[in-house]
């Protein structure tokens, strides 16, 4: 009897954490069984932009150096192809295309040796190990309650080499794209180089989102993110950091990275 208490606390705590490592998928020749890991990405309602100036925010800030990162990767970072899903997000689906681009555009700007490749539309359903990458919605409250959005990652047990990714964006919600407006003269902010402990690299944008929706690109940017394996982040004083795992309506900041974020995507792909 103890056990199975020592059993059910162990996967409320596995919920609670936003992480959930699942059984492994039949073995591959010559590499051996896939692992999964659920990364589930949970609403808070919050201020949907910092409330003072870049770099002065309370807790660590834009300037907040910390990351988490598990040791799996992709074999080859430098092209990774995804398509997108993009029946039942509820907006455009130019839109919504566009939007999941824009995405993964600030991890690519970070990185020397990452590169993610748009390949089109599918109709594949994301959370299956079906050989693409892919990015879908549907409504997956019944499963992953509260949840905003739900990546997995298959990887080698022997290698920790990434085999798929696939995100989850759950319908339903209301959804939204909002183009992001920064202070002028800037039009985005460049990432290009190493990272830097510099406030004026990593400015969010002045504007917000709809009421009462969440953006679209704001959240994926936070998905793309595990889609190199960087974890969620849950101390206040990463509030700032795009892998902040917590998500708030209106809100846009997620979708530009912080110091923190930065360091991690160059420690995976220098």
């Amino acid at each position: 009897m103890q056990r199975k208490w020592l059993s059910i606390v162990l996967v409320v705590v596995l919920l609670l954490t936003g992480l959930v490592s699942l059984g492994a998928a039949p073995a591959s020749p010559g590499k051996g069984p896939v692992d999964r890991i659920n990364f589930i990405h949970y609403p808070k309602d919050a201020p949907g932009k910092p409330a003072t100036a870049p770099g002065k925010e309370t807790g660590g800030g834009v300037l907040d150096r910390d990351y988490k990162y598990s040791g799996v990767h992709w074999a080859d970072g430098s092209a990774l192809g995804y398509a997108v899903n993009q029946a039942g997000s509820g907006v455009d689906a130019g839109a919504t295309i566009s939007a999941v681009q824009a995405s993964f555009m600030p991890w690519d700007n970070a990185s020397g040796t990452l590169g993610f490749n748009y390949q089109g539309t599918t109709g594949l359903n994301a959370g299956n190990l079906d050989g693409t990458n892919a990015v879908s919605w549907a409504d997956i409250s019944g499963q992953f309650p509260t949840a905003l959005a739900v990546t997995s990652v298959w990887y080698y047990r022997f290698n920790k080499q990434i085999v798929e990714t696939d995100t989850t964006m759950n319908a339903a919600y209301q959804w939204s794209y909002t183009a992001p407006v920064f202070q002028y003269p800037l039009a985005f902010p460049d990432l290009s180089g190493p990272a830097s402990r510099d406030a004026s690299r990593y400015i969010d944008p002045v504007n917000l989102g709809p009421a009462g929706t969440y953006d679209i690109r704001n959240i994926m940017t936070h998905e793309a993110g595990h889609w190199i394996m960087l974890g969620d982040l849950y101390k206040s004083s990463d509030s700032e950091l795009t892998m902040y795992g917590y998500g708030a309506p209106q809100e846009l900041k997620k979708g530009t990275l912080a110091y923190g974020d930065e360091l991690g995507v160059e420690r995976v792909y220098p």
